[in-house]
């Protein structure tokens, strides 16, 4: 088992594997192959395959394996714009322009 935060690129030759602990918000890239990534706080597994990515958070256990046939990860500590940074930037035009969103009175 390699250590995961080394370095911004792995290779995997199929059943290897790669481990850590994260230090920092970072995103898990599959450039080619399938993975299959665990962390620390999530109850769910994630299956990702080439061109697919996962936002791992700081602090958290992280397991990625290669499945059959190799596989090439990258990572990367800068945020990628996806649809809910998206999402973010629509409404903070909206609350410039003196929106407020409806709040539920008891």
């Amino acid at each position: 088992m390699q250590t995961l935060f080394k370095q911004q690129t792995h290779t995997m030759t199929a059943g290897s594997t790669l481990s850590g602990v994260t230090d920092s918000h970072l995103t898990l890239r599959v450039v080619s192959g399938r993975v299959w990534v665990t962390f620390e706080g999530q109850p769910e597994d994630h299956w990702l395959h080439a061109g697919r990515s996962l936002r791992l958070l700081p602090g958290r256990m992280v397991v990625v394996e290669a499945d059959p046939g190799n596989s090439r990860i990258t990572l990367n500590r800068k945020p990628q714009r996806g649809g809910m940074t998206v999402l973010r930037l629509m409404l903070a035009r909206l609350r410039g322009l003196d929106f407020h969103p409806a709040t539920s009175v008891s």
